[in-house]
């Protein structure tokens, strides 16, 4: 089965692109990889990037489309208004065909650059595609004009989400305080959340990457969307408490 993944390349690999592809690989799916920008990063830092353009994206894209067997979808950084269009059309027939696309709104790196320019309202066309969105705490208050604070303003930025177009948002709870991490996931019907102890001292890269290409591969096996979550969830704690420092920055899970 192939995983499309649709990012920016973080040449360290510890997020976007690499670390989409490594995680597809560890589900035993073959990843199809279409890059969306260049980063200018290490472990440590992103200093910048460079867009590549929707035109060349749309057109790999044209080809994967009608070649491979895509049995989900995942999309990372989008990086423009432009770009945003180009892929919404770009996987419409996939869309069609009621292939899971997963779309985590990556608009800045964790540890440093801004990786998008414009109004991230501008994602709405693949906010419709989307049967899930994944954003973090600033991805939902940018994304919904809501402060994020608590499980309750968490809901808040989900259902609007949902009422924005999306098919269910995750809110994650990382970026919030407490002893836990709680992430809520509204479906359109209900809500539920999935708690995570916080690990002290651990603070990887990439994990929003990585639940959001778990949850992608989860789908493309053919879980229902509560499933995918559960089981990416877990998956995701598992790689956390086993996270590797590789160089100066950040543990890569």
């Amino acid at each position: 089965m192939v995983v499309l993944i649709i990012a920016g390349l973080d040449p360290s690999g510890g997020a976007g692109l690499v670390a989409d592809a490594a995680t597809v690989v560890r589900r035993g799916f073959h990843p199809a990889a279409v890059a969306t920008g260049w980063t200018i990063q290490d472990s440590a830092h992103c200093a910048g990037w460079d867009p590549v353009s929707p035109e060349l994206v749309a057109k790999q894209l044209s080809l994967l489309v009608e070649d491979l067997p895509i049995r989900a979808i995942k999309i990372g950084m989008v990086g423009s208004a432009a770009m945003a269009q180009a892929l919404a059309q770009a996987i419409g027939p996939l869309c069609e065909r009621a292939v899971p696309m997963v779309l985590d709104p990556v608009l800045h790196a964790s540890i440093g650059s801004g990786l998008y320019g414009g109004d991230p309202k501008a994602l709405s066309p693949l906010l419709h595609r989307a049967m899930l969105v994944t954003p973090n705490r600033d991805e939902a208050e940018r994304l919904t004009g809501i402060r994020v604070s608590d499980c309750a303003s968490q809901e808040a930025a989900a259902r609007a989400l949902v009422a924005a177009g999306a098919g269910g948002a995750l809110v994650k709870g990382g970026h919030l305080a407490g002893p836990e991490s709680v992430d809520l996931l509204f479906d359109g019907r209900e809500t539920v959340l999935f708690r995570m102890p916080r690990r002290s001292g651990i603070t990887p890269h990439g994990t929003g990457c990585a639940l959001s290409s778990e949850i992608a591969c989860a789908l493309a096996a053919g879980e229902t969307l509560h499933s995918a979550v559960a089981t990416a969830h877990a998956r995701v704690a598992a790689r956390i408490a086993a996270a590797t420092p590789l160089g100066r920055g950040r543990s890569f899970c």
